[in-house]
């Protein structure tokens, strides 16, 4: 009896003892759009973002930052209300891509400087094409072939909008002039309005340069449909749909083969589902990390428009005109950005 009585005395210690620790276990509400890290830094990549506000146990804390365990995931929350990965990390105008706020006309003044002999000036399909390139065969296929895409484009996605007032595309003879007119690899020259793009003959063939400079053509009307805030992913899978619109299948996949190659697929992605969505201009750089985020953004847009399960609700996104963020998205496809993300994961190894 007295062996008993010590082993329950001893039971009821611990479990007394057990629950003091779970009292002074401290637990905070996270809210929804809260997002993890892996480290208590801005610049580390983002974990998860909480779809809804979540109670979650406090497992450290360091400079404004708080450890804890959420679903699968063990991350770093920054404390206070949820803030955007651009907000986090600091003034977008310092983001890889984006050109010196100069101004419209010293921009295009800029670019002529830099062409050879002046260059000369086409119309293309409400755009401006200003070039310096000689080949006199590709650059009638150039001024033709965008309304055309256009028409294509209009006919897939309902959306039609005239091309913006001052909308200019140079394309350069030398890969040198374009680079010291442009920062950007991919998309519009100055993010937040000029609507002003650029590329050089790549030396890889005339399908390469028409395919191309649609492409560059697209984010320019991707921009003139959706307007100034379209989101980078959104913008980038447009332009694409726009070149394919204006090439035919058949020979947009010999250049996407190149353009983006399957064995470039880095595994994990080198962005998750809610990186992509917050992501901005910084995607359109030349550097190897953008091109990856580029690559990322757009097989993330064709899951969503070439899936038989979202090609409906996404199309419908897009052609509303309404916001095209996260919780747009999720209200369109009726699920979570989790689950929108394991449904593109599990896609992703076969979209080419």
């Amino acid at each position: 009896m007295r062996a008993a009585s010590r082993s329950l005395a001893a039971l009821l210690a611990a479990l007394g003892l057990l629950a003091g620790r779970l009292a002074a276990a401290e637990h905070v509400t996270l809210p929804a759009g809260a997002r993890l890290h892996p480290e208590p830094d801005v610049k580390s990549h983002s974990l998860a973002l909480l779809d809804a506000e979540a109670l979650v146990e406090v497992l450290e804390r360091k400079d404004g930052w708080i450890l804890v365990r959420y679903d699968a995931f063990r991350g770093w929350v920054r404390e206070g209300a949820p803030r955007s990965l651009v907000e986090e990390r600091g003034d977008s105008s310092a983001a890889p891509g984006r050109m010196p706020d100069i101004g419209h006309e010293a921009l295009l003044a800029r670019g002529r400087a830099l062409l050879r002999g002046g260059g000369r000036e086409l119309p293309m399909d409400g755009h401006t094409l200003l070039t310096d390139v000689s080949d006199d065969t590709l650059l009638k296929w150039l001024v033709a072939t965008p309304e055309a895409a256009r028409f294509s484009f209009e006919l897939q996605w309902g959306r039609a909008r005239s091309p913006a007032p001052g909308s200019v595309v140079f394309l350069f003879e030398s890969a040198e002039a374009e680079k010291e007119f442009s920062s950007v690899a991919c998309g519009a020259t100055e993010p937040l309005g000029e609507r002003i793009a650029s590329l050089a003959l790549s030396g890889k063939g005339r399908a390469w340069d028409r395919a191309s400079l649609l492409h560059q053509v697209g984010h320019l009307h991707s921009r003139d449909v959706l307007g100034d805030g379209v989101p980078a992913w959104i913008e980038e899978g447009l332009a694409d749909v726009f070149a394919r619109a204006g090439i035919g299948v058949e020979r947009v996949e010999g250049w996407r083969a190149v353009h983006y190659p399957k064995r470039s697929l880095p595994s994990p992605p080198v962005a998750t589902v809610p990186e992509i969505l917050a992501a901005g201009p910084e995607i359109f750089g030349r550097d190897s990390a953008a091109e990856a985020r580029r690559l990322e953004a757009l097989l993330f847009f064709r899951y969503l428009a070439e899936d038989r399960k979202t090609i409906p609700p996404f199309r419908e996104l897009v052609r509303s005109g309404g916001k095209l963020d996260a919780p747009a998205l999720e209200e369109a496809l009726r699920r979570k950005i989790g689950a929108i993300e394991r449904g593109y994961l599990s896609a992703r190894p076969g979209i080419r």
